[in-house]
């Protein structure tokens, strides 16, 4: 068995659910830059071997991730309940939080996250962790994006190399497996870069299912995403944030910018 056949085998293992979602060892910290290499994380399960699979008729993997992003963007908001699962292969170990997102157009979303917290109002976003006893407050950037956007955005960088159906959670779907485009980045052979995504889209209503992004050092990042809401009315109070009493508050805004505190 070749060692990244190894660690998804692994995972595969270790995962008491079909598909799973990671979380790397230091700390439960976002990043909602867009990534050079990808633009975030977003991800499924090596379940697919485990599952019937036969080609998809009538339909480019391109396609399914235009209908994919187009479903999302008719929303003014969208909710799901979502696990995220990383294998670290050099520690052959799994590690796995689960959480809850909400968006709301233009630029307002909240993620909850075992032990933490980051929240966006449009104007300011907040990252509370709770073990470190710290709130970074940060000035909203337009240009970034939303976890959720971030999940849903591979044009920039992959291309589809396949699509298939197959069942996921009881769910008929589309399973399209990505590879990076070609870059002159001289460190794009880097071992932290990403070699191959595979992504699962609901045949019914288009959305996002799970994600699964294999790694040129075999770590395995998976997002599982599930209970979808789209277009629901979302409280107001859940995209504003007051730091709990005692936590130290490290305010990088800009001098007499907005605060809201």
């Amino acid at each position: 068995m070749k060692k990244s056949d190894a660690g998804q085998h692994r995972l595969r293992e270790r995962s008491s659910r079909p598909e799973g979602s990671a979380f790397p060892a230091r700390g439960c910290e976002w990043r909602f830059l867009r990534p050079s290499g990808f633009g975030l994380a977003l991800l499924t399960t090596a379940f697919s071997a485990l599952v019937s699979i036969r080609p998809a008729a009538g339909i480019t993997g391109t396609e399914v991730i235009d209908r994919m992003q187009e479903s999302f963007a008719k929303a003014k908001t969208f909710s799901a309940r979502f696990e995220k699962q990383l294998y670290w292969a050099v520690l052959d170990k799994n590690l796995s939080q689960k959480g809850r997102i909400y968006t709301r157009k233009p630029g307002q979303f909240r993620v909850e996250l075992d032990g933490s917290l980051v929240v966006a109002d449009g104007l300011t976003i907040w990252v509370y962790t709770e073990k470190n006893e710290q709130v970074i407050v940060g000035p909203y950037d337009e240009e970034l994006s939303t976890p959720w956007e971030i999940l849903i955005d591979y044009a920039e960088s992959f291309s589809p190399l396949a699509v298939t159906e197959t069942k996921l959670a009881g769910h008929n779907c589309y399973l399209v497996t990505l590879e990076p485009k070609k870059s002159d980045d001289p460190h794009a052979g880097d071992r932290g870069q990403v070699v191959r995504l595979k992504v699962w889209v609901d045949k019914k209503r288009w959305h996002l299912l799970q994600v699964e992004e294999l790694k040129a050092n075999d770590d395995v990042l998976i997002y599982t995403l599930e209970d979808h809401r789209a277009g629901k009315k979302l409280e107001e109070d859940l995209f504003v944030f007051e730091p709990p009493d005692g936590v130290q508050v490290i305010d990088r805004r800009p001098t007499g910018a907005h605060r809201g505190e």
